[in-house]
């Protein structure tokens, strides 16, 4: 139950008057280098006159007019009869950063043809911020440049389909927040999306499928509701010459040897096996792949001619990800490849393969890039890694004199939740809220010296599996593109949440104007669940943002106001309301409040890498959710789970509960067994049981004032299963004791 507190009233009496442009922070995202204030301010107003070429002036015009509803004329030079805006290109500046100078009468953007489009973003920012403050912005000077060449967002159109409107805006958007690449990925199992003259049946029939995965990965669900959609070439040069008008340089991805049953129910001859395949209707990973036969190269390099006679970028994506090898182990022509080459296993094949690949766009004048298993049995010469698994594939490649772009899970999937689970719309699974992104550092620490410049950025993924539109894509890219923004373009010595934060909620009036679709996850408090000083007991916290009020109602009653943190000693409901300026955002949490409640809990086997989280999550009285977001789940891979409960007095211990995750589509099992130990070593025996959050029970009674559990995992995943042979998850969310202390009657 609650333990009430008196509410204290503080009343805060602002003197307001006038502030100077001096003490004016702008709301500018990502932060420039420098912001110099000087006196006076610039006055919006109709008769001003933009000086740009044609192409600038067109991208101007568009960004105010959605930015700030504000439309000027074009002009071909500056006049002192009128106000200006400056777009003045100097051709000698290779570099992507500017120099922006206001005055009271002119704006005046100075950059080489790079920064021009990069300046030209902060200009509609400013713009933005002066519709909202009666037209005027301060005299200033900006100084600005990117601490990371390579900053990317990427996008999905194989899973689900996004016509040539949304993509321009899409493009729009990620320049307006300073980003320079947009990674196409064109091409997966379930949808080529992308015309090839010379092999019409990729978009005849590769580009569609009978059906889709509705639900979670774990039903496998399937609808009868045909889908497909592809760009045509004319389409894609229409993009590509949008994108480069707002410098976005576009990176096709043509997936390859695996991820290919769009490819191969096209044109099953260039599989191991051949016979009959269907473009998949399913998400994950599948055993046909691309056959390491002539024909099949002759094919992929008939296909990258036309994608890199389109595309003008100097990379071209190959995928290289995800390759099952059974087909190769079975398939007569992949082992005599093996034995003629002298490789020693399929993943040296696999090296060759992407090597072969490599050859081929080099000679067409392109580099290759892949995500980083084109790192197993030795990578391509001069390959570029997408680290995508963690940081350990962009260390791989850097320390061997390769670049590599960094894009981890961990930070930067944005297919993942940004906040409760219960409280989004479905996803894939993991966790990676807005301060999570903006914390990111993309360069490892363990690189020193020359081996830091091979980091070349890091890049947004935005995998569609769960993005069925356009607005869901993007709740999903903001306001987490904003945070990643800054940790790439700004210096990360002047990086400070707070600040940001106050920028974000600001800037979502700039994403109304554009009608986008934005997530207001981070907007909900921090709440801490802590041990109180009567195991079975929790005391609960809540921190607002600044200035929000809060209010909390327990198991459906009122609302009340929260002044001071609360205790609970049963399980319930407990439901926070935050209110910031027009912005409600609601939190629930559901409490299951045990006897070992709030007991200290030491974990003797190490957790893994995101799923380290504290020990005291498995005494929180929260059971972690399905799909499971990081912070409510210990994982540990490929090891038993070794605890050990400290009870602080003799307890009566009649049950102990465990809750475990059994995801095995994400290489997430069931234990094998759990252990307690008393006087003797006590074994049960996990039934098997197709739920996503399951528990494992031991009943027999025993006295003790501390309980010892392991949970044993079942080591490798089993074949059949996606990673086979790979180390499992184990993951455990919540330990349970029942029972009472010795003294109770």
């Amino acid at each position: 139950m609650f333990q009430k507190f008196k509410l204290a009233l503080v009343v805060l009496i602002l003197s307001v008057s006038h502030a100077s442009y001096s003490q004016i922070e702008l709301p500018l995202i990502p932060k420039p280098d420098t912001i110099i204030l000087g006196n006076g301010n610039f006055s919006f107003s109709n008769d001003i006159k933009i000086v740009a070429s044609k192409t600038n002036y067109a991208v101007a015009q568009q960004w105010l007019s959605e930015s700030a509803n504000m439309n000027f004329a074009r002009a071909s030079q500056a006049s002192k009869k009128v106000k200006n805006i400056i777009l003045k290109v100097d051709k000698h500046n290779t570099s992507e950063g500017y120099t922006l100078t206001v005055t009271s009468e002119k704006i005046e953007l100075l950059a080489g043809k790079k920064g021009l489009i990069r300046g030209l973003a902060t200009v509609t920012q400013l713009a933005w911020y002066a519709s909202e403050h009666n037209n005027q912005i301060p005299c200033l000077t900006i100084n600005d440049n990117p601490h990371f060449g390579y900053r990317g967002v990427h996008l999905d159109v194989s899973r689900h389909f996004f016509d040539v409107t949304f993509i321009k805006k899409y493009i729009d958007l990620i320049a307006l927040y300073k980003m320079n690449t947009f990674h196409w990925h064109l091409v997966d199992d379930q949808g080529w999306r992308i015309e090839i003259k010379k092999y019409p049946k990729l978009t005849s029939v590769g580009a569609n499928r009978a059906g889709s995965m509705i639900g979670p990965y774990r039903d496998h669900k399937i609808d009868s509701i045909p889908y497909g959609g592809f760009y045509t070439q004319k389409e894609i040069k229409e993009v590509i010459k949008y994108a480069t008008a707002r410098g976005i340089t576009i990176i096709p991805e043509i997936e390859m040897p695996g991820h290919s049953m769009a490819a191969l129910a096209a044109y099953p001859e260039f599989s191991c096996k051949g016979g009959t395949f269907q473009v998949s209707t399913g998400w994950g990973g599948f055993d046909d792949v691309f056959c390491s036969k002539e024909s099949t190269f002759k094919f992929i390099d008939d296909v990258l001619d036309e994608v890199a006679h389109l595309f003008p970028s100097e990379y071209i994506h190959i995928g290289g990800d995800e390759c099952p090898k059974s087909r190769w182990k079975e398939c007569p022509v992949c082992q005599e490849t093996k034995k003629k080459n002298n490789l020693k296993d399929e993943f040296e094949l696999q090296s060759y393969f992407i090597q072969r690949v490599e050859k081929i766009l080099e000679s067409k004048g392109k580099k290759l890039i892949g995500w980083d298993e084109i790192l197993e049995g030795g990578l391509a010469q001069n390959a570029t890694v997408m680290s995508w698994q963690g940081i350990e594939g962009g260390i791989a490649a850097a320390t061997s004199n390769h670049y590599a772009i960094m894009t981890p899970g961990s930070h930067c999937y944005f297919d993942h939740y940004q906040g409760e689970k219960n409280l989004e719309p479905l996803a894939i699974g993991g966790y990676t809220p807005l301060e999570k992104v903006y914390a990111y550092q993309p360069i490892p620490d363990t690189l020193k010296g020359d081996q830091r410049k091979y980091i070349l950025g890091a890049q947004a993924n935005l995998w569609t599996e769960y993005m069925y539109d356009t607005k869901q894509v993007e709740y999903m890219l903001f306001p987490r593109l904003e945070a990643l923004s800054e940790v790439l373009w700004s210096d990360s010595l002047t990086r400070n949440y707070p600040r940001f934060e106050k920028n974000v909620i600001q800037h979502q009036s700039l994403l109304k104007k554009w009608n986008v679709n934005f997530a207001k996850s981070y907007l909900r408090p921090a709440v801490t669940i802590n041990a109180s000083d009567i195991i079975g007991e929790l005391t609960i916290s809540v921190t607002p943002k600044e200035n929000q009020k809060i209010d909390l109602s327990w198991n459906d009653g009122e609302f009340e106001s929260y002044t001071d943190p609360i205790s609970v000693d049963e399980s319930g409901v407990l439901k926070i309301r935050s209110v910031l300026n027009t912005d409600t955002v609601t939190l629930v949490k559901s409490l299951t409040i045990a006897p070992s409640s709030g007991a200290n809990v030491t974990v003797l086997t190490p957790t893994k890498g995101n799923y380290a989280n504290p020990p005291a999550t498995l005494t929180d009285g929260i059971v972690g959710e399905f799909p499971w977001t990081t912070k409510h789940w210990l994982g540990w891979l490929g090891k038993d789970a070794v605890l050990s409960l400290d009870m602080k007095d003799t307890f009566a211990i009649d049950s102990v509960k465990v809750f475990y995750l059994n995801d095995r589509g994400s290489w997430i099992h069931p234990p094998a067994s759990m252990i307690i130990q008393n006087d003797s070593l006590n074994t049960v025996q996990v039934v098997k049981n197709e739920n996503a959050i399951c528990s494992i029970v031991y009943t027999k009674p025993f006295i003790s004032s501390k309980v010892d559990i392991t949970v044993k995992s079942i080591g490798k995943v089993p074949e059949g299963n996606p990673g086979a042979g790979s180390n499992s998850w184990l993951f455990i969310s919540e330990v349970m004791v029942y029972g009472h202390t010795k003294n109770e009657r």
